[in-house]
């Protein structure tokens, strides 16, 4: 992952920088890997990176040293976010919700940890439209992708989650990457 994770990076690093402009304060990444993400942050973020692969800590942490960042790393998943309530001003995303045990309690330990006004930035990629041949070739590798990718799932429906988990405001771009299988993305921020 530490060196396929630049090529993933290139395809989407524009969108990165337009959804990381302007935040500010403490910022929480869940499932931040390798620490892709840290090279589009804007300077001046405190970081704390929750990683439950402990394969990962010391690629972030390499990176997060390199790129100038305070950051911090704990061994956790989303599901269980060591944060007092409503104490972080923003939470980052990217290709996480596929692959945590349950999504509708990771987006409810966000909202919780979330200040008011808080903002949740996402890119994730998700279930193809029903009743394409995309969305059953998903369903199809599910078992197999999910064993070799760390618990990855092609087919999550992620939209509908962030729809249900009770944001204030919720926005969400559609886009595709020339990638089989997890072609179709979202990208979005939403608001506690």
């Amino acid at each position: 992952m530490a060196r396929e994770s630049g090529k993933y990076d290139s395809l989407v690093a524009d969108r990165k920088r337009l959804l990381f402009a302007g935040l500010e304060g403490l910022l929480v990444e869940i499932g931040p890997g390798t620490g892709p993400n840290l090279r589009h942050l804007p300077a001046g973020l405190t970081v704390v990176g929750v990683e439950p692969n402990p394969f990962m800590h010391r690629h972030f942490l390499r990176k997060a040293q390199e790129g100038g960042h305070q950051a911090t790393l704990i061994q956790g998943r989303a599901e269980a976010l060591p944060f007092r309530d409503e104490s972080v001003d923003a939470v980052v995303s990217t290709l996480v919700l596929c692959s945590v045990g349950e999504t509708g309690t990771a987006l409810g330990e966000v909202m919780r940890i979330l200040k008011p006004g808080g903002k949740f930035i996402f890119m994730e990629h998700v279930a193809a439209p029903e009743g394409t041949w995309l969305r059953r070739a998903q369903a199809l590798v599910r078992p197999a992708w999910r064993a070799v990718g760390d618990g990855c799932e092609p087919d999550r429906r992620t939209e509908d989650d962030l729809a249900r988990a009770g944001f204030r405001e919720v926005r969400v771009e559609r886009f595709s990457v020339p990638l089989p299988i997890v072609s179709p993305h979202i990208a979005g921020l939403a608001v506690k």
